[in-house]
């Protein structure tokens, strides 16, 4: 799963070790089979979508078809969830072949049961790639509705927004979750690093439904303007994409909510936690989280492919064009 909470285990010892850290018991072989079955359906999910987006046309300019504005878009998403699950599925397996380790170190619960330095920056790079996804889906929803608007497709400003922003965002939680001789109180040193995990996602469920609805009005308001008028055929059209975009909301707040329900739940109760009932999210969340990808594959509309010519089928191409030409004794315009 994708979770900042899990951060935080890297460093484990036996001094800093609280009650919140009870959520260790979850480090047992069903967890871990869970983590690591559901990250490799995603990987699966995610390259299969990425392979397929990555066929497709890529205009080099910026008022080009709605759809491959979209394509655009929706590729380097699933780069983005390629990426987290790739991460999920190392630190998955990591964690599968070191269950041992709990076994021969369990006395006190002292250490994290991987090399810490290797558990900073897988869970960095996990961070990193599903806070990228987030703002892609942000994106997403902004380029909708900037189409419905007529307005260009902005690249450099999305690449900057999407990978910018999760690198400033990671950089900043990390860095003072992982700071040496930070030895102030577990709820200050773990709180930045939650906020910067949990601003993108809670701002991407807040605006996503704002932005298409914004789209809709607009794109009831465009058919209008087209073609003089709103009839069946115009609602029908708008009704379909309705439909299209709620589910994708719906999508990401099923593999989301319960993260967001976590953080909620993890700093409203810190000093008393319900521990079972936060296992049992912690297991929905490594089921759900890595599956986006998946879900993403029967969400967007997959583009036409590409058909590569070769050489040789070029120059026939351009023979038989010649043969068909008109030939002209006495030029026309004379």
């Amino acid at each position: 799963m994708a979770d900042p909470s899990l951060q935080s285990l890297c460093c484990l010892t036996t001094s800093n070790r609280s009650q919140q850290y009870q959520l260790l018991e979850l480090h047992q072989s069903a967890y871990y089979g869970l983590s690591l079955a559901s990250a490799i359906v995603g990987l699966l999910g995610a390259v299969y979508q990425l392979n397929l987006r990555y066929a497709a046309p890529f205009p080099r300019y910026q008022y080009f078809n709605v759809g491959l504005r979209g394509n655009n878009i929706l590729f380097w998403l699933a780069l983005a969830d390629t990426f987290a699950a790739f991460g999920l599925t190392v630190r998955s397996t990591g964690w599968f072949l070191s269950q041992n380790y709990w076994s021969v170190h369990s006395s006190n619960l002292p250490h994290s049961p991987m090399n810490p330095l290797f558990c900073a920056i897988i869970s960095g790079w996990i961070q990193f790639s599903y806070t990228s996804s987030h703002l892609w889906t942000l994106v997403y929803a902004i380029d909708v509705r900037r189409i419905t608007f007529d307005q260009p497709f902005a690249a450099p400003v999305y690449h900057v927004c999407a990978w910018g922003g999760a690198v400033a965002l990671c950089t900043a939680g990390l860095t003072l979750l992982y700071l040496p001789g930070h030895d102030s109180d577990a709820f200050i040193m773990l709180l930045p690093n939650h906020v910067t995990t949990y601003f993108p996602l809670v701002l991407t469920c807040l605006a996503c439904p704002f932005l298409f609805m914004s789209a809709f009005r607009q794109a009831e308001i465009s058919l209008t303007r087209r073609y003089a008028r709103y009839t069946t055929t115009e609602r029908r059209l708008v009704d379909s994409l309705k439909v299209k975009f709620i589910l994708i909301v719906s999508v990401f707040y099923l593999c989301w909510m319960p993260n967001i329900v976590n953080g909620l739940v993890l700093w409203i109760s810190w000093y008393k936690l319900p521990v079972t009932w936060v296992l049992a999210n912690w297991y929905l969340m490594a089921l759900l989280n890595p599956l986006q990808g998946v879900f993403n594959i029967m969400l967007y509309r997959i583009p036409k492919r590409r058909q590569p010519r070769s050489q040789l089928q070029g120059w026939f191409a351009s023979l038989q064009i010649r043969k068909i030409e008109p030939q002209e004794e006495t030029p026309l315009l004379l």
